[in-house]
Formats: C-alpha cells, sequence, structure tokens
C-alpha cells in the first residue's frame, strides 16, 4: 500500500533545530525528510516530490531565499507552499522573503502548535492558501 502521508522537506543548517521540528511534525503524521544545506536541499528536489517546503534563511552557501526562488522557478515545484522558518526577523528580511516567493515568513522562536497549524492548514485537502497553478479557474 502506497504512504499517503504529506511530504514535507525541512532544511536548516541548525542541526538540533531541524531534528526538533522534524519530531514535531513526524508526530502530527507528515513524512518528514530534512537537509542541512541548500544544496542538499535541491538535490533532493531534484529526485522527489513535496507537499511543502520549510526553509531557514540563514545557510551557509545556497540560503534559503535561494532555494526558494529555484523551486518558484520549477515547473514541478512552483505551486508547492514554501514557509520561512527563521531567525532572520526585520521587515527587509521578510520582504526578501516574499519577493523569493514564500508563502509564509515565521520569525524563531516559534511555539511548537503554531508550526503544526500553519502546516496544517497548507496542507488541507482543499489547500486554501496553497498557490493557484497558472490558468487555474479558482481566484
Amino acid at each position: 500500500m502506497a504512504d499517503t502521508r504529506k511530504r514535507i522537506l525541512a532544511v536548516d543548517d541548525d542541526l538540533p533545530a531541524l531534528q526538533a521540528l522534524k519530531l514535531n511534525l513526524a508526530q502530527r503524521g507528515y513524512d518528514v525528510q530534512t537537509a542541512g544545506s541548500g544544496e542538499d536541499a535541491l538535490e533532493l528536489i531534484e529526485r522527489e516530490s513535496y507537499d511543502l517546503f520549510i526553509l531557514d534563511v540563514n545557510m551557509p552557501g545556497v540560503n534559503g531565499l535561494e532555494v526558494c526562488k529555484q523551486i518558484r522557478q520549477n515547473p514541478k515545484t512552483q505551486n508547492t507552499p514554501v514557509i520561512f522558518l527563521t531567525a532572520k526577523g526585520m521587515v527587509g528580511d521578510m520582504m526578501e522573503g516574499k519577493e523569493a516567493g514564500s508563502d509564509l515568513y515565521l520569525v524563531k522562536p516559534v511555539l511548537a502548535s503554531k508550526i503544526q497549524n500553519m502546516v496544517a492548514i497548507f496542507l488541507s485537502t482543499d489547500q486554501p492558501l496553497a498557490k493557484k497553478p497558472k490558468g487555474s479557474l479558482n481566484r
């Protein structure tokens, strides 16, 4: 029988925070994959399919903003929701996240329950907050 759980890719170079996020969401029944760098995330995105991405902004090498931009440029992932979960909380940082194509920008620290609730909203069956495919009749 195929695994029908929603798949999430969480990306952060802070490995303890990444493991805590994975555990938090796995307890809610999500299939959570992790990557410790933007480069690793982009490799996984090419090979696998995901229903949601959670990205840190600050990472060495390819940062979360660049990963988000590449997600938006890829026809396979362009409509997949992206949540930034980051310590960068200035207004300019949030604007950069929006310009990169994020759907939600959360500044750490964030309560586990808030992350769970936001993920549940983005992954709900009707996906009210998900990006609609271009040309979609839903407005």
